[in-house]
């Protein structure tokens, strides 16, 4: 926009594919703007890959010119993951024989959060995540408040420089830090992870060029939403542990993530690149029912859910390693057994989840997988269903049944998200996504009901059913 004391004047637009911008991993070139006569804009775009160790730090602080001076400002070299679980023993404030309200101010240079507060408690339990862009790690450090919101007086703090996570085993520190001006037990319990923002560089031939259309078309000024991107193929990813996520690269700041409604099942089989590739999803269930197809997840944001970007970018990593140059099959990441019906009577959909066949492994003794499932667009913690875990199969057995509350009208506008997880606890190795389905429930046969496999994919998007 052209930004003036009167109306400002539209310039032109430009919409990106952030799945083509993965797979090239660098970009840097000039776009042509929508929706203008004329004009063009000049991005570089990187896709960083999240590191779990230092050996790449020298060069990222040197390729973003990180000055000694300026210790908060600049683009970020690497990423804080902070897991804020619970505080004890906290001292009662101002008044003696009173249990505050704690909360905890945490902030890295200019970018501050805060918890929730917790009431009428000394031994609060909070279990949030976090996440700070960090410009240098060598000079920063984490500041961290407990604070009485009902008395508005501090209750204790500590300081971390970043610098400590730099020497720790995968740049990660999980205990009870002491506080500092509190009681003299007063402790407060984290975990924090440093992840080093790595651009892995691709050799391309000379004659290289990208392998679709970066740039989309925009949507029109006069009624910007947030579009629908069309389904694309699944492009192989990796596991949890020794490998890393990736993620786009930021700036100082976090991106706020974005809310998208639970889609119908035929909106996932718009755009020509889908056209192509939706004849199986046409074919019929093992009991004659319409096959019952996968769309596209909403996105979570960073608030609601930080792990699923990341567990996504692990899971296609992970099959980039197990492809290693040969051929996977059709269904590499396996695939999961369900029974999908509504009751009328009950006013209630139900789900059977039966088993799962050739998951991967994610470790020598193989998996402990379980699955979990939302209803969407609804992803709040009250709405979450989950298995059990299976020890070390994978080939795991189920048999258990979910149900959630709602008619049948309203179901048959919704999505139902499955997941089939790695159990672990919070950043560990041994935790992460093996795969998953997003399941249209549009269908007519819904009230009858069906039984059939499903492909699992690293993110639920393609619309393929095993028959």
């Amino acid at each position: 926009f052209d930004e003036d004391p009167d109306k400002d004047d539209f310039l032109g637009s430009l919409m990106i594919d952030l799945i083509e911008v993965e797979k090239e991993r660098l970009l840097d070139e000039w776009f042509t703007l929508d929706e203008v006569p004329r004009g063009k804009l000049h991005l570089k775009l990187e896709w960083l890959t999240l590191m779990p160790d230092a050996s790449n730090l020298e060069q990222v602080l040197t390729d973003i010119r990180a000055d000694k001076d300026q210790a908060n400002d600049g683009l970020s070299s690497s990423l804080l993951i902070l897991y804020l679980d619970s505080a004890r023993n906290l001292p009662s404030g101002k008044k003696i024989n009173s249990n505050p309200n704690p909360l905890v101010q945490m902030s890295v240079g200019h970018k501050a959060q805060e918890s929730k507060i917790r009431y009428k408690t000394n031994e609060p339990v909070w279990e949030e995540n976090f996440t700070f862009f960090i410009h240098n790690p060598k000079r920063q450090e984490l500041e961290v408040e407990v604070r009485d919101e009902q008395h508005q007086c501090s209750l204790g703090n500590l300081r971390i420089p970043l610098s400590q996570l730099l020497a720790r085993e995968d740049m990660t520190l999980n205990q009870r830090f002491q506080l500092s001006n509190s009681g003299p037990n007063s402790s407060l319990k984290m975990k924090l992870a440093l992840r080093v923002l790595h651009l892995e560089k691709q050799e391309r031939p000379p004659d290289h060029q990208h392998s679709a259309q970066v740039k989309r078309p925009s949507v029109s000024k006069e009624g910007r939403k947030v579009s629908v991107r069309p389904q694309m193929s699944a492009s192989p990813g990796s596991g949890d542990g020794g490998t890393a996520p990736s993620t786009p690269v930021a700036g100082g700041d976090e991106r706020p993530g974005v809310e998208e409604r639970g889609l119908p099942v035929e909106a996932g089989l718009q755009g020509p690149r889908d056209l192509g590739r939706s004849s199986s999803s046409l074919q019929a269930g093992p009991t004659g029912s319409p096959s019952h197809v996968s769309v596209k997840e909403p996105t979570p944001s960073i608030a609601s859910d930080i792990s699923l970007p990341i567990a996504t970018q692990e899971l296609r990593q992970r099959l980039r390693q197990l492809e290693n140059g040969t051929t996977l099959g059709q269904s590499p990441l396996g695939q999961i057994q369900l029974t999908i019906r509504h009751s009328s009577q009950r006013n209630k959909l139900v789900v059977v989840v039966h088993s799962c066949r050739n998951l991967i492994a994610f470790s020598e003794d193989g998996s402990d997988p379980y699955v979990r499932l939302y209803l969407l667009p609804d992803k709040r913690r009250s709405g979450r269903r989950k298995t059990h875990v299976s020890k070390k199969t994978l080939n795991p057995v189920f048999d258990q049944s979910f149900d959630f509350s709602v008619s049948l009208p309203d179901v048959q506008r919704r999505t139902l998200d499955v997941a089939v997880k790695n159990s672990g606890g919070f950043l560990s190795k041994d935790k992460g996504l093996l795969g998953k389905v997003l399941v249209g429930l549009a269908s007519e046969e819904l009230a009858k009901g069906w039984t059939q496999w499903y492909d699992l994919t690293e993110d639920g998007t393609r619309p393929h059913v095993v028959t």
